[in-house]
């Protein structure tokens, strides 16, 4: 067996060991394999080799070859890890590997201002759309919920007494039930009570409803936050990077909810695998995506360090 050979399929072995499914990854790392063979490659893996590979054959996409070399540079780096050595395969050689646009984290009083702006919205015949908009919003702020998840809820799924959510359609076809705090079961109570009101007492099968029973359509809810965030956040000024999404609450979820397991003390890194599970996420670096190095936190990594430190020079 080659070099290359040895270090992809211990790199396999390495991530599989930590619970994280390689299946179509370790497909691509072992052709990488064969092709090092097939030129008559000899030794580890090397820079020259790894764009090679990244750029043999025809027709494909700068996106496919750049993620062919960060395959081979991980690898790589994972041997040298283990051989003590340093890696000699810089990043983003053949191009940058994944663009990604640091998201807006909210602020509570701006959720409370878009949620009260949501609820007064003029919608013409339609006085049950902005009353679901606000609710939507402050559920997603609250859940850290997929948009699309909380748009698909049956009125069934929300189970006040037990104060949870059932996620029936979630990413993959994943299901999950989302258990939440008493003030989320009560401002959906209310939510629904209103919404029965102005339906005459009629059942609904969504939770979150148009006039006429309608489902809530994703798009509609997506153009009616930027308009109310041009209105109240955007102060007449042009964004230097793209502006608040509504899909941005699922950040402002994740990262709130670190912080106040480090204001009660708790093993943060042991509560992650729960944030996972509640997020509907397959595992925990899913998870990390969603965690933005704001102000608070790295204020924390700070405290955090500094606490460590002096551990070390007590001893």
């Amino acid at each position: 067996m080659s070099v290359v050979r040895d270090q992809v399929e211990a790199y396999i072995a390495y991530k599989n060991g930590l619970g994280v499914p390689m299946v179509s990854e370790a497909s691509a790392m072992r052709r990488f394999a064969r092709y090092a063979d097939s030129v008559g490659h000899e030794g580890p893996i090397t820079v020259e080799i790894a764009v090679e590979w990244a750029r043999s054959g025809t027709n494909h996409a700068e996106g496919y070859e750049i993620k062919r070399y960060e395959m081979a540079r991980r690898v790589h780096e994972y041997a040298c890890a283990l051989a003590g050595a340093a890696p000699t395969l810089p990043p983003g050689l053949i191009g940058k590997s994944c663009n990604r646009i640091t998201p807006y984290i909210f602020a509570d009083e701006e959720i409370s201002l878009i949620m009260h702006a949501a609820s007064r919205m003029y919608v013409q015949q339609d006085a049950m759309k902005p009353l679901a908009y606000a609710a939507v919003i402050g559920l997603l702020r609250a859940t850290g919920m997929r948009p699309n998840e909380a748009l698909s809820l049956d009125d069934s799924d929300f189970d006040p007494d037990a104060g949870t959510f059932l996620v029936r359609k979630g990413k993959n076809n994943r299901e999950r039930i989302i258990p939440v705090e008493d003030s989320t079961v009560e401002a959906i109570m209310r939510y629904r009570e209103r919404r029965d009101e102005l339906r005459d007492g009629l059942q609904c099968r969504r939770l979150f409803v148009a006039n006429g029973d309608k489902s809530i359509r994703l798009g509609n809810l997506e153009h009616s936050f930027c308009e109310i965030r041009c209105v109240l956040l955007n102060r007449g000024e042009i964004w230097e990077r793209r502006p608040p999404r509504i899909y941005d609450l699922r950040h402002t979820f994740a990262v709130s909810k670190i912080l106040s397991w480090h204001e009660s003390d708790e093993n943060v890194n042991a509560m992650l695998p729960v944030l996972a599970t509640y997020m509907g996420h397959k595992n925990i670096s899913e998870t990390y995506w969603y965690l933005t190095g704001t102000p608070e936190l790295l204020q924390v990594a700070c405290d955090a360090f500094e606490q460590a430190a002096k551990g070390v020079d007590a001893r």
